[in-house]
């Protein structure tokens, strides 16, 4: 998984929002998630304010003073003196903000972050599955697995959310300084000067102890989450091979890197917070003995209001610090989901043609592809013509281009130069059916896995394709028939059975074009046979291209092509080599 440059780590927040904007949120929700925001901050500083207040009256009053003394005095001889205690009414209202508005208000954004968590996951997943992705030199099924599985809940959990309460404790923190400043202008100014010191030199020090062990432990995780998934992938060839102290041995330096970058971390956490306190506390007790007018004695109801607000201040700074550094390790994550998109397709490389009377069904001219950080082109040069009914064979040695040139037919690559026409009515594309050397079943039913969760297919359609791929068979033995649900079969299938499935698939798409890309590899030669006999009966009129490895199946073609260096040469086959080996090859070499 690439890593791009990291954003300014101010700089997160904005670009967090933005990004869920970008995943479909609405502005309206956006706006109500900010006014939820700072409706918190106003009821915590407010919250702060009334335990304050609440200290004050514990207090002795009526000192001809301004400023802080003035308001408590102002509320103790107020219009409710003697109908109803100010202390209870103070602690009434204390308790219905933290008791009532505040849970009210983080459900509100609770429910406002489901919805986005789900835009965000549909947004990922669907940005993983657009033809734009596959461009990428790096296109490992973990990749994509990681990105929308692990990623995403990490952007979610680490990214937004911390943004939202890195927002909710600045807006906080203003209000209560914006009441100091207008309560005790002198002491405050003196204070909040000391904060911006004590928070530059702060944040010198972490940038120069931590650098950028945020990224090493980013990609130490994800590492960690490649291994633990490609090992159970590979689980049966680790067993059988007794590979599992040397899986084990390549694991434990990345576990061990990724555990000592979190316990660095978490030690840079745990010595920074303490230190954080002392400073504040020394800097409200100046500020005290600054609003006492020097006296060198604490004034108890100043004393009380600095409390009150320091304490809550305190919190909010620990909560910052907090937010930041969660907000620098899942700033790599962060910057690769917010990345800018891949170019949309280039759409006027494919020229679909109305003109049915011809007999091409796909022309491709003078091909040109290179992966994006490759040093040499796959595909050069390569012309190709594809005819309305004909089987065409391809072969090549493993690495020559094959599955680049089925990838640029199918349109998941654009071609950096040439151009690829179809002969064929409707939108390009349409008309192709592919099935690869493996099948995935997806979750759902036969019909779901045969259809492709297409909803305009018939129960005749299907069976049809079924019994053309030769596993006709299955539906008699399945308690439900098309609806049997996957996981009930999937277990007592065999690899051929499930093989025969994705051909099946295939076929239902195939309306112009069918491409088997080494999709019968994994049947036997008489499976192979009767599926590509009744294929050639059934669909007379279907183009067929056909990627093999073994020079048997060719005997099924109207002609045959050899990839070389990238390009296409036509070739005809030994038929001694194919009765020697089966397979294409150069003296000694099969490929």
């Amino acid at each position: 998984m690439s890593i791009n440059k990291p954003v300014a780590l101010l700089q997160i927040p904005s670009r967090a929002l933005g990004f869920v904007r970008q995943c479909g949120v609405s502005r309206a929700s956006l706006a109500s998630m900010l006014l939820l925001l700072l409706g918190k901050a106003s009821i915590d500083a407010l919250s702060a304010l009334l335990l304050a207040g609440v200290l004050a009256l514990m207090l002795p009053v009526g000192r001809p003073m301004g400023g802080w003394y003035a308001q408590v005095e102002a509320f103790s001889y107020g219009p409710l003196h003697g109908v109803l205690s100010p202390m209870l009414l103070l602690v009434a209202i204390l308790v219905l903000c933290k008791g009532i508005l505040t849970p009210l208000l983080l459900w509100l954004r609770g429910w406002l972050i489901d919805q986005w968590t789900l835009l965000v996951s549909m947004s990922v997943l669907e940005r993983e599955l657009a033809p734009g992705v596959r461009q990428r030199q790096e296109t490992h099924v973990q990749s994509s697995n990681v990105a929308v599985n692990f990623v995403v809940p990490r952007i979610v959990m680490g990214a937004i959310l911390p943004s939202l309460d890195l927002l909710t404790e600045a807006l906080l923190i203003g209000v209560l300084l914006s009441v100091l400043v207008a309560l005790e202008p002198v002491a405050t100014s003196m204070m909040v000067v000391a904060l911006l010191v004590a928070l530059c030199i702060g944040n010198v020090v972490s940038r120069l102890l931590m650098g950028a062990r945020g990224d090493l432990k980013f990609r130490h995780q994800t590492l960690m989450q490649r291994w633990v998934t490609d090992s159970v992938a590979c689980l049966r060839e680790i067993r059988l091979y007794q590979r599992v102290p040397a899986v084990l041995a390549r694991y434990r330096p990345v576990a061990r890197h990724f555990s000592r970058e979190s316990a660095r971390e978490r030690t840079f956490m745990d010595i920074q917070s303490p230190v954080m306190e002392l400073f504040f506390l020394l800097v409200l007790g100046s500020a005290v003995l600054v609003a006492s007018e020097g006296s060198g004695q604490a004034d108890f109801h100043l004393l009380a209001l600095f409390s009150a607000v320091g304490l809550r201040l305190i919190l909010g700074f620990r909560r910052i610090t907090s937010i930041l550094q969660t907000l620098r390790f899942v700033r790599p994550a962060l910057a690769q989901l917010t990345a800018v998109a891949p170019r949309a397709a280039n759409e006027a490389l494919i020229a679909p043609c109305e003109d049915e009377s011809e007999k091409q069904l796909l022309l491709c001219e003078s091909l040109r592809y290179r992966y994006p950080g490759a040093g040499q082109d796959v595909i050069c040069g390569l012309n190709l013509c594809l005819r309305k009914g004909e089987w065409t064979g391809l072969v090549g040695e493993s690495g020559v281009g094959k599955s680049t040139l089925v990838d640029l037919l199918i349109g998941a690559l654009q071609p950096l130069q040439g151009r690829i026409q179809w002969f064929s009515a409707g939108r390009a594309h349409a008309g192709i059916g592919y099935a690869g050397a493996s099948t995935t079943l997806i979750p759902g039913t036969l019909r779901d896995n045969v259809s492709f969760l297409g909803e305009y297919c018939t129960d005749q359609q299907l069976v049809e394709a079924l019994h053309i791929a030769d596993i006709g068979s299955l539906l008699e033995r399945l308690p439900e028939g098309l609806d049997t649900p996957v996981e009930v079969f999937e277990q007592r299938i065999s690899s051929g059975e499930r093989q025969r499935i994705g051909l099946a698939r295939a076929l239902l798409h195939a309306h112009s074009l069918l491409i088997l890309d080494e999709a019968t590899a994994s049947l036997d030669q008489s499976t192979e046979s009767r599926f590509l006999e009744g294929l050639r009966t059934a669909r007379p009129g279907l183009a067929v291209l056909l990627i093999t490895h073994r020079l048997t199946v060719l005997r099924y073609t109207d002609r045959s092509l050899l990839m070389v260096n990238g390009a296409l040469d036509e070739f005809i086959p030994d038929p001694h080599m194919i009765q020697a080996t089966g397979q294409l090859g150069h003296k000694d070499k099969c490929i």
